[in-house]
């Protein structure tokens, strides 16, 4: 018999025992949680998927219910890949390689070689131990990623119906990636919708975008918009002086495109409607300045982000390259490379020189023809139309007795800025107190800052217009006099109301000053202006799903495959850099995007195969740079792109239609005499510049022309498409119409059998008789219905208008006398 205190050791040792074989068993229970793939060639992770014949690695993500070293174990992982049921791959890991067990183990590299779906799966085995996952894509030839692009290009020149196009584009996508219609369409909903609506940064441009509607919202009950008009009526008093003024406008507003465009495109759109100037060139003026300024502007919410995109491939070169030959810090290679972003200089150069001449050419001159020939003051055919097509309609116009004051727009806007470049600042600071105010900005949360300042913005106007009385036509601030008599006057009502006295007739009340705007009307004001821009909000959600898409089916991945080939002349990496991202900026509708997925599959791959070269290492920087935002320019999903149309209430279509020609001619300008002589070191940056200007003024002086002329002759290419084109019919009366309004000096009134058509080919209500009288703050608009004529009628007594058109015409007829 076994004493009590024996069996009670034996029973601890085998409590031990069990314990110790429990660990054990526990320390290498793995499984696999995951499993992603990586594109071989270009590196990029967690693709969707497949290219057919292109490698691919395959990653499993691992997870243990242990972390307890086990000296028992072999401390060998065995994994093995399978495709479709076929092993392609197997290995083994040692655990004692690592002081931690690994999270995540490769499986192995390898291709498909048939289109449809796949099932990848690996198996990992530590000891007794054993567990799998697998995960089902579809692969497609690589010249398929196109498919969704063309469908949205091919859609929306066809119906004219952006949310269409692009929504298809997305359940195109999405069918391509899941391989059934149904779940492309659950994928779609979501999966991509969703996520657009629920990304963090998304979030604030939502309500920076709304917040600044509903600011200029304010702004326009205030009369702000109106009186701004007035203010410069005995300065901007031609086409060319408002077209002026909205550039310098854009120049002014550097720091933000977002800000730059919304800001711009509503303050000048009653101004250049007023000069008869077309929205589609508003749109492409508002547009050209945002991005191009933002982006080489030292100081701007865009440079923090390029910067730390720079500095990560920096720092992989110093990782490798000690002395290199080139600037060490992101901020300094930034510097260098604007000198070689010749995109952004030959538009600005473009913009101005089309601006001071008055010229035009392609679709941007029919646009201007048409407002300009027709006297519309509504901003011609290219005006956004509500749900009926007809010209909008603000239900927020300044009631008869506001007095229009330009103070009520221009205050609240410097305020906006002064928020902002504080905030910028704020945000950017990280309380060393070291810290340069360019630093700050560099490090600067612009999201924030733009959220933050135009919500403070707004608050400001309303409070600025809470301390103004209006009274017979005129404004009085800080009516102390008003505040004590309105004070008398709401205890004299509550009396009346107590004693049961009838109210005061609201005649005698009529003749005390009242505040500007009441709390109630700001709040009410400040949701329409939300309103108006609902269906961009819906175009941008739809155009970021798209760009994602374009992504999932591997259309970055192609260009990726091309800039990383090794048959390629390293001197030609800063014009196919420029090229590429160009080509990914539009087909995703994301500058910034863009540049993500362009600096590590570019940048530290140049500088290697240049051997270090300076000028080959900043060309690329800089085409990578301005070739995201000439794609964007020209891309009908990009959000700044849509921003511009929506602040400028410009159709989409035509906004695209009539910028792109200027965003292609000026990248083909870029590449000819830009990045090609410059990567082949033929002659400096600043050589290259002034290519650049004596192109830009060739086009101007010999393929633009001015939109009201002798002949009636467009521009060079639009008579060569005249000559092929089978419905010109319209074009061919338009150029009629050039003849008698220069000969006349004065708008053609447009008979029936003139009528214009919208850009969707339909008789629409698009016809206005306008009256504006800049001194006297009256606009009234007349509607006509389908198939009306349009007509400027003309009163005996209405000075206004004659002057106006008049000052109009005036330029353009000494520009006329010049050719």
């Amino acid at each position: 018999m076994i004493p009590r205190s024996n069996l009670s050791f034996i029973g601890g040792l085998l409590g031990v025992a069990i314990q110790a074989s429990t660990f054990a068993s526990a320390a290498y229970d793995v499984s696999v949680s995951n499993i992603f793939l990586i594109d071989t060639e270009t590196e990029i992770e967690d693709i969707v998927a497949i290219h057919n014949f292109k490698p691919f690695d395959v990653v499993a993500e691992l997870e243990w219910a242990e972390e307890i070293y086990d000296e028992t174990s072999s401390n060998l992982l065995v994994w093995q890949l399978f495709i479709d049921g076929t092993q392609q791959a197997d290995g083994t890991v040692n655990l004692n390689d690592s002081r931690a067990l690994p999270t995540s183990v490769s499986a192995g590299t390898t291709t498909v070689e048939r289109s449809g779906k796949h099932v990848v799966e690996v198996k990992v085995q530590v000891d007794e131990v054993t567990s799998e996952s697998d995960r089902a894509y579809q692969s497609f030839n690589a010249g398929a990623s196109f498919v969704p692009l063309i469908f949205v290009l091919v859609l929306a020149s066809t119906t004219q119906m952006v949310e269409l196009s692009l929504g298809m584009g997305v359940f195109v996508g999405c069918c391509m990636i899941t391989g059934t219609i149904t779940a492309g369409f659950r994928t779609m909903l979501d999966t991509y919708i969703l996520e657009a609506l629920a990304d963090v940064d998304h979030g604030f441009v939502y309500l920076f975008i709304l917040f600044m509607a509903g600011l200029v919202g304010i702004i326009e009950k205030s009369g702000g918009l109106i009186g701004i008009t007035y203010a410069l009526k005995d300065y901007v008093k031609s086409s060319k002086s408002a077209q002026s003024v909205s550039f310098f406008a854009g120049i002014v507003i550097f720091f933000d495109d977002y800000a730059n465009t919304l800001v711009a495109g509503a303050s000048m759109r009653p101004l250049t409607d007023a000069c008869m100037v077309s929205r589609e060139k508003l749109a492409f003026v508002v547009d050209a300045t945002a991005a191009p300024i933002a982006s080489i502007v030292p100081i701007s919410s865009w440079v923090g982000f390029e910067i730390s995109l720079i500095q990560a491939e920096l720092d992989k070169i110093l990782a490798s390259d000690s002395d290199p030959d080139i600037k060490t810090t992101g901020f300094a290679v930034f510097l260098e490379t604007i000198k070689y972003r010749y995109y952004c200089i030959y538009l600005l150069m473009l913009m101005s020189l089309l601006i001071a001449s008055g010229r035009d050419f392609g679709p941007m001159l029919i646009a201007e023809r048409r407002t300009k020939v027709y006297g519309r003051t509504d901003g011609g055919p290219g005006a956004a139309l509500n749900a009926e097509g007809e010209v909008l309609q603000s239900n927020n116009t300044p009631s008869e007795d506001i007095p229009c004051k330009w103070w009520n727009m221009v205050f609240p806007i410097v305020m906006l800025v002064i928020y902002i470049f504080y905030l910028l600042a704020f945000t950017g600071d990280d309380g060393s107190g070291t810290q340069s105010f360019v630093d700050k900005m560099q490090n600067a949360d612009a999201y924030s800052a733009l959220l933050w300042g135009t919500m403070a913005a707004a608050l400001t106007a309303v409070g600025f217009y809470l301390i103004q009385d209006k009274h017979m036509d005129r404004i009085i601030f800080f009516n102390i006099k008003g505040y004590i008599s309105r004070a008398k006057r709401g205890f004299a009502s509550l009396k009346r109301k107590f004693r049961s006295t009838p109210d005061q007739d609201e005649g005698e009340e009529e003749v005390h000053a009242r505040v500007l705007m009441t709390y109630s009307e700001a709040m009410t004001s400040f949701l329409l202006g939300m309103e108006k821009i609902f269906g961009a909000i819906v175009v941008l959600t739809l155009a970021w799903a798209s760009g994602a898409i374009m992504s999932a089916v591997g259309l970055d991945r192609f260009f990726g495959e091309i800039l990383k080939s090794d048959a390629l002349d390293y001197r030609m990496l800063p014009t196919l850099s420029f090229i590429i991202a160009m080509i990914i900026a539009f087909a995703t509708g994301t500058s910034w995007g863009t540049m993500t997925i362009m600096f590590p599959l570019v940048l530290v791959p140049s500088y290697e195969a240049s051997g270090g070269d300076a000028n080959i290492f900043y060309g690329v920087t800089a085409g990578i740079l301005a070739g995201a935002v000439a794609g964007d320019h020209a891309s009908p999903i990009s959000d700044t792109t849509i921003l511009a149309s929506m602040a400028s209430e410009c159709t989409l279509l035509n906004h695209v239609k009539t910028q792109a020609p200027y965003a292609i001619l000026v990248a083909i300008w870029s590449v000819l005499v830009g990045t090609i002589p410059s990567g082949r070191g033929a002659y400096s940056s600043g050589i290259a510049a002034l290519m650049g200007f004596v192109a830009m003024l060739f086009h101007v002086v010999f393929t633009a022309e001015f939109a009201i002329n002798k002949t009636g002759r467009y521009d060079i290419f639009t008579e060569i498409y005249l000559r092929f084109a089978r419905e010109k019919d319209e074009l061919l009366q338009l150029k009629e119409d050039v003849k008698i309004a220069y000969e006349t000096g004065e708008p053609v009134e447009m008979s029936l059998k003139k009528s214009i058509t919208h850009e969707d080919n339909k008789d629409i209500s698009v016809s206005k008789t306008v009256e504006i009288d800049l001194a006297g703050a009256t606009e009234t608009h007349r509607s006509a219905t389908a198939h009306e004529c349009v007509q400027i009628e003309e009163d005996d007594d209405d000075v206004d208008l004659e002057s106006s058109e008049k000052d109009e015409q005036a330029p353009l007829e000494n520009d006329n006398k010049i050719q």
